[in-house]
């Protein structure tokens, strides 16, 4: 979904983009070197060579720290569809914004 996103923002003409992950494994990959021999190297390659062509930051966080990307993750996983896109906010979520704008804290469960 990264490379669908980045290619989305792309597409919008977006040149400045923060990106924050809860998969420190993936952001590793990304950030890091060539991986030849990885099942999706050429996905990782793919995304590389997006993020050279644009301004684009990736950062890890705790999913309790970005609780928007935990509802579409949620949200997604709940759908059969290969990608979503939403015109305005989904239900639920104008909170959620709130809260991660304010940085609200929540414990690990």
């Amino acid at each position: 979904m990264v490379l669908k996103g980045l290619l989305l923002a792309k597409d919008m003409s977006i040149d400045e983009l923060v990106c924050y992950s809860d998969s420190l494994h993936c952001i590793n990959l990304i950030n890091g070197p060539q991986v030849k021999y990885h099942i999706h190297a050429v996905l990782i390659q793919d995304i590389k060579e997006l993020i050279s062509q644009t301004n684009v930051s990736l950062y890890h966080t705790l999913r309790e720290r970005n609780q928007c990307a935990d509802f579409f993750a949620k949200l997604g996983a709940s759908s059969d569809a290969d990608f979503l896109t939403h015109a305005s906010p989904p239900e639920g979520i104008r909170d959620l914004l709130r809260n991660d704008a304010m940085r609200t804290f929540f414990l690990r469960e």
